[in-house]
């Protein structure tokens, strides 16, 4: 499950990246770029906290579920 939780953070921060980076082209001139500007870097930032939570995750079930682990 953290798999695709990282392939999810993945496209959405992405995704991010790419309407910023169109929003930074088109510049401020009018409300739907500066919407796309603004939503690009929140989506990027939100794609990096999903896949920050899907390794955490991973990284609690692969400790709890190590035989070898005291």
């Amino acid at each position: 499950m953290s798999a695709s939780k990282t392939t999810i953070g993945y496209i959405v921060q992405l995704g991010g990246i790419a309407a910023f980076a169109l929003g930074a082209v088109l510049s401020f001139h009018h409300a739907a770029i500066a919407a796309s500007f603004a939503g690009g870097a929140a989506a990027f930032f939100v794609g990096k906290k999903i896949r920050a939570l899907a390794s955490a995750s991973a990284t609690v079930v692969a400790s709890s579920t190590n035989p070898h682990q005291q």
